[in-house]
């Protein structure tokens, strides 16, 4: 399992470096008040994009991996359902946006009037940012991690070519860019989903009912979770627009900038997730066996998060100026905030993963929808008083709550728990995670006065690790080690 995540955290970190580029070209030429606007229009199409899926991306990486077992002619033709469907909802879903735009812009909200043009452009690229997370996990499904992570790649790829756009459309042009280069990505990731099986003329198993060019089961599936694929982006539409409206574009491009660092860790740690921990948890076992996998998956996952993620939080400006520049230099202090937002929901999804392969859906749906509502009552009353600070609190409550409801209810369900040495390295690496960040927020630069001390913090953390490593990962590293004397 460390070799997989490994592999797949090294495949992240070349697609990460393509977003660098990204990243950096946007942030010079568009600087900090029009990042923040290009912000909160990327929030307002997940928005409309997820609400639209239906949840089918997801449901791809629930429904897929038993079919493939089953056989690839099985796949194909559940695959080719679940595309069709996504793919006529995103094209009515653009027709209504355009529409929208045309006529009532105002819907959009009051801030991003000035912006009519850029938001209805925007809207073409629907259809792309459906399919694409669709067609990930689709090819995930295969159990075909590696390609799967292709599709990532090549997404980055599109973003960050996109750019150019800008160039001669501003973001306009960017977003004309992205919905051309992204429907060339959406033919090259379907071929990956559909090679090596045939079409079938039954697309149906003996015992489904298909409804609506569905099988009954999906359509259960996405129908509970509507709502939520709703709510979940809305919630973080609603953080950034009411920063935007609060304590405006600047502002809002300061938040975007310490996000981005976050996505850096998400993109890098969590990919695994949806093309190793989902597959393999969906494909069957008992529950007892599905969270000794789990379990196993969180414990590597923590070692990795804690050698890695410490020394970005200990130089957070040192990471914007990369990312972005030295214009966004005082989101330093707001970066551990939303760093570890997107670590305890890594941490969390471990295990949500259990709950709807374990088929509890109301269960999963109630606990997301009341999280997220959590997260807009908190925006409500911090936002304002607080600015980013209050953005990012309201944000980390979502994963903390879901974490907390998650273990809960399977230990109450199945009297399923972590394994001791799970919660001994995860409180390990949270509380070198807060130690590291609130050292950065502090001391962001790299000075000669701080750095010993960093360097000591990182010492501290590993020697930690050390200390927590199992007998399995001792015997690995004795390997290592050997190999290594020998050579």
């Amino acid at each position: 399992m460390l070799r997989a995540l490994v592999t797949i955290g090294a495949a992240q970190v070349v697609t990460m470096l393509v977003l660098l580029v990204r990243t950096k070209s946007l942030a010079l030429m568009l600087g900090p008040d029009n990042l923040g606007v290009m912000a909160v229009i990327d929030k307002l199409l997940a928005v409309i994009t997820q609400t639209v899926s239906l949840s089918l991306p997801f449901a791809a990486a629930r429904f897929l991996p038993g079919r493939w077992s089953t056989g690839p002619r099985e796949f194909r033709a559940l695959f080719t359902q679940m595309r069709n469907v996504l793919l006529a909802f995103a094209i009515v879903a653009t027709t209504g946006a355009l529409a929208i735009s045309w006529v009532r812009p105002g819907l959009w909200g009051a801030a991003l009037l000035p912006y009519r043009t850029v938001v209805m452009v925007a809207m073409i690229g629907i259809p792309v940012a459906g399919l694409v997370p669709f067609l990930q996990n689709a090819v995930a499904g295969r159990m075909q991690q590696n390609r799967s992570m292709a599709i990532v790649f090549l997404n980055a790829l599109v973003m960050t070519l996109s750019v150019a756009g800008i160039a001669w459309g501003g973001l306009v042009g960017y977003y004309v860019a992205f919905a051309a280069l992204g429907t060339a990505l959406v033919v090259i990731a379907t071929r990956m989903a559909t090679e090596g099986t045939s079409a079938s003329a039954s697309t149906s198993g003996p015992t489904e009912r298909v409804v609506a060019g569905l099988p009954t089961q999906i359509w259960r599936f996405s129908g509970a979770l509507l709502i939520l694929t709703f709510v979940a982006p809305y919630a973080a539409l609603f953080i950034h627009y009411r920063l935007l409206r609060e304590h405006g574009t600047l502002a809002a491009g300061w938040m975007q900038s310490a996000i981005g660092v976050s996505l850096a860790v998400r993109q890098v740690l969590g990919a695994a997730h949806a093309v190793y921990l989902t597959p393999n948890v969906n494909r069957g076992g008992s529950p007892a066996s599905r969270m000794e996998w789990a379990n196993r998956f969180q414990i590597t996952l923590c070692l990795l998060a804690g050698l890695t993620v410490p020394p970005l939080l200990m130089f957070p400006a040192v990471a914007l100026r990369i990312l972005y520049s030295a214009a966004f230099a005082p989101a330093a202090a707001f970066v551990i905030l939303f760093v570890l937002t997107e670590m305890v929901g890594m941490l969390s999804g471990t295990y949500q993963s259990l709950i709807v392969a374990l088929d509890h859906l109301p269960f999963h749906l109630v606990s997301n929808m009341v999280a997220q509502l959590l997260v807009v009552a908190i925006a409500v009353t911090v936002v304002g008083p607080l600015g980013i600070v209050g953005a990012g609190l309201a944000g980390l409550a979502a994963p903390i709550f879901l974490f907390i409801a998650t273990m809960l209810f399977l230990n109450r369900t199945y009297q399923l728990r972590m394994s001791p040495p799970v919660v001994r390295r995860l409180v390990w690496l949270l509380l070198c995670l807060l130690i590291t960040g609130v050292f950065g927020a502090r001391f962001p630069d790299l000075s000669l006065t701080t750095l010993p001390m960093k360097v000591a913090v990182y010492v501290l953390v590993v020697a930690g690790f050390a200390a927590l490593l199992t007998e399995t990962e001792r015997g690995r590293v004795r390997t290592i080690v050997e190999w290594v004397r020998v050579r």
